[in-house]
């Protein structure tokens, strides 16, 4: 009878008759040409099914061919592994073993009998190459137990075929010294032989590389002076009682330190390394390949070698030393996903930094997906350590991996015939993001209405969770920003823009508002609609004197902005563009501010636009106190807001701040006409309305306004607490204009404050700020 043909053997026979190279068929199925040679020299006897598929599809393969191979794969992965194949020897303790320090100690603390009863067993998880192993090692060599016996068992958690149960106890049971070869034939006597050894005398076992929680729960029927450490890339939540330690990447200084030990001094310059680390995404096992790649090779230099993996085609090509591969370790996990998992863990390649979340994730799909199903895959994902999870139902995908999820979509695209599958998805990502971002400053700008969905994107149930997400999501939402404008989509560019324009007033100190409005203006000069040129110069006005204080160049773009508004014809244009001018003539002590203030109110009352209306009426204030006319402003600012209450009972989000915005201004106007107790009363409501609309730089105009006030009466203690509150949040390292205004009007402030509590009194420079 002729033997029937073995998977390797029958995968190889159709690679040469298809007359496909490994590499060949590497490159047309998407599995590597490490993986595919396990399978023909019957290293691997049984593969993942999606493996099997995609050298199916590889090789063009009819049905009854492609039958052949799953039918060969299922039998052998139907048949139990004999014998106690995984390695029992332990790996030797690395020599330069660095960083993992607080990991080490809490291991360590948590190995070391209390006298609280048994030591719990800790579970080490963790992303391939992360060094989980290396770790548990290191632990267990520094524990004060010199004469207890360390097991070592490799559980082969990531082949085909894992070890079972009485496998990995019968395997225990032959290290334990003076028990001979003998052991349990079924899993019931084998645990109940190892209660009794493990009662007699305490071991220190370490199950490396487990699959499941079912290999390793056995084992952890020991006595109770034993300890027990596992290792897996899986977080094996099914464990109860176990103690977790997660590793992530090594921090910085960590990485230099193990880079240092590798690489001979005369191979490496100061910084080399930290560049290193970080194209090695501070994971140990790629730093570790790096390292031994440069010092194997006296004339490499680590700068030469980091130059030539910046590059993300070259960077798995080169982080091979021998037998280590940082592609071959993240492969074993990525060939365990289940297809949709995998098909979401390319998706998530295309976000290109950050943490997200499952709304995020599910974006990045090309046919919609529950954000139910897309977090549970989210977790496995996490689970087997291709994803961390950072609190708050987010996630991060680290630059190593997203680099191998990427070379993955890019294989599977070429092998279903999409070459430019990548394109749409980050097509519809970036139309999903910026869809978003139009709901969520639909909250905040007048003439939209939030509740109602858009073309893309998710909706938001208030402004609260819209502002969150703003804020939340800018690292996305902003590259998609940049990216809509160079794909010359000008109109989604400027309808997202206008979205954001009251919200900019609550978030001044993001720091990219001029570039943001910029955008804005290309694009409305690209449609050639003026109307569009003129609103958003006007946005970029304020975003450039509020950014870098620059109200030279802002009177610039308020001309231009007459220009556009004039050549439209639109009267509300025509207001908010005579409304920037009035502005900025003033901050230049230019004539004819007044006037285009005036002609920016008749055009807002011909729009019929009470926003644009009452932003005026307060600027005619503020040209008055520019004169020193104090009592003129405050009469214009309560003129202001008497009328806003007549005309408009129901106020919009952005009309409330501009109602706080006239009490900041009446409580200035207040402290320059030596009347500080009305002042501090005007302050207390402007500040009252700004906390409820959630106008953070609103408040703290308002608290040093209060703030003065109080130093007008004398009270340093209570004027203190007002600028303490105020620099509180403040980003004391941002040159943005608004910052830097704030630090060079409060820092003066907070001494005089602590002047005037220690006796010095009221400087008279205060009270007419």
């Amino acid at each position: 009878m002729n033997r029937s043909r073995t998977l390797g053997e029958q995968l190889r026979r159709l690679r040469l008759s298809a007359d496909l190279t490994l590499e060949a068929l590497a490159e047309r199925s998407g599995v590597s040409v490490r993986t595919i040679g396990d399978v023909e020299r019957g290293v691997s006897v049984a593969p993942h099914r999606r493996t099997i598929d995609a050298l199916a599809r590889g090789l063009r393969l009819g049905p009854s061919d492609r039958e052949s191979l799953l039918r060969e794969s299922r039998a052998r992965r139907a048949v139990p592994a004999q014998g106690p194949r995984a390695s029992a020897v332990a790996p030797h303790r690395v020599w330069d073993f660095s960083g993992r320090e607080r990991e080490i100690a809490e291991i360590t603390s948590f190995l070391s009998p209390s006298g609280e009863g048994r030591v719990a067993p800790v579970v080490i998880s963790g992303l391939a190459g992360i060094g989980k192993t290396t770790t548990a090692l290191e632990a267990i060599h520094r524990l004060e137990h010199p004469h207890r016996p360390v097991l070592f068992l490799d559980l082969d958690g990531l082949s085909s075929s894992p070890l079972t149960p009485i496998q990995v106890v019968g395997a225990l049971l032959r290290q334990v010294p003076g028990l001979g070869e003998a052991v349990p034939r079924t899993l019931d006597d084998a645990v109940l032989r190892w209660r009794a050894v493990t009662a007699e005398q305490a071991v220190t076992v370490l199950l490396d590389n487990a699959d499941s929680e079912r290999q390793v729960r056995p084992v952890l029927t020991l006595g109770t002076d034993s300890a027990v450490v596992i290792t897996s890339r899986r977080a094996l939540a099914g464990l109860e009682g176990v103690r977790r330690i997660t590793l992530g990447p090594l921090r910085p200084e960590e990485s230099v330190e193990l880079l240092a030990k590798i690489i001979p001094a005369d191979q490496r310059e100061a910084g080399d390394l930290r560049e290193l680390a970080e194209l090695s995404s501070h994971v140990p096992l790629a730093m570790r390949i790096a390292g031994n790649r440069i010092a194997s090779t006296p004339a490499v230099h680590a700068g030469d070698f980091s130059a030539r993996i910046r590059s993300a085609e070259n960077r798995f090509r080169m982080l091979v030393a021998g037998d280590l591969a940082v592609e071959a370790a993240f492969t074993l996990s990525y060939e365990d996903l289940e297809p949709a998992v995998a098909t979401l863990f390319r998706a998530i390649s295309v976000l290109d930094a950050g943490t997200f979340d499952a709304r995020i994730a599910a974006a990045t799909l090309a046919s919609p997906v529950s954000t139910g199903a897309v977090e549970d895959w989210l977790d496995e994902l996490t689970d087997l350590g291709l994803l961390e999870a950072r609190g708050g139902n987010r996630y991060h995908l680290h630059d190593l991996v997203r680099l191998f999820a990427g070379s993955r979509r890019v294989a599977a695209d070429d092998a279903d015939g999409a070459p430019g599958a990548t394109r749409a998805r980050r097509d519809r990502l970036r139309h999903w993001l910026l869809g978003s971002l139009e709901r969520a400053g639909a909250w905040f700008e007048p003439e939209r209405s939030p509740t109602g969905a858009g073309p893309a994107g998710v909706t938001f149930a208030d402004a609260e969770a819209a502002d969150a997400w703003i804020r939340l999501e800018e690292h996305h939402w902003w590259p998609a920003m940049q990216a809509a404008a160079k794909a010359g989509e000008h109109a989604l560019v400027v309808d997202v823009a206008d979205a954001m324009h009251w919200f900019s007033e609550l978030w001044a100190e993001w720091g990219h508002w001029t570039e943001f409005f910029g955008l804005a203006v290309d694009s409305s000069r690209a449609l050639g609609d003026e109307r569009l040129e003129a609103m958003h110069l006007g946005y970029l006005v304020w975003a450039t004197v509020v950014e870098s204080s620059d109200r030279v160049e802002g009177l610039r773009l308020a001309r231009l902005a007459v220009t556009a508004a004039e050549a439209s014809g639109d009267h509300q244009q025509l207001g908010w563009a005579n409304f920037y001018l009035s502005w900025m003539l003033k901050e230049n002590g230019l004539d004819g501010s007044l006037a285009a203030c005036r002609t920016a109110l008749l055009q807002f009352g011909l729009a019929g636009d009470s926003e644009g209306t009452t932003s005026a009426a307060s600027l005619l204030g503020d040209l008055a106190r520019a004169t020193g006319h104090h009592q003129l402003a405050l009469d214009e600012y309560r003129a202001a807001y008497d009328q806003v209450h007549a005309g408009a009972p129901v106020f919009t989000r952005a009309m409330t701040l501009l109602v706080s915005t006239l009490h900041y201004r009446m409580s200035e106007a207040l402290v320059a006409l030596d009347r500080p107790a009305e002042a501090i009363d005007a302050a207390d409501r402007a500040i009252a309305i700004a906390e409820e609309v959630r106008g953070l730089t609103l408040v703290r105009m308002s608290l040093r306004a209060r703030a003065i006030a109080h130093l007008a009466k004398g009270d340093g203690q209570r004027a203190r607490t007002d600028i303490e509150r105020a620099l509180e949040g403040l980003d004391v390292t941002s040159t943005t204009g608004v910052n830097t205004a704030f630090r060079d009007t409060l820092l003066p402030l907070l001494d005089e404050a602590a002047r005037t509590v220690g006796g010095g009194g009221t400087s008279s420079s205060v009270r007419t700020r």
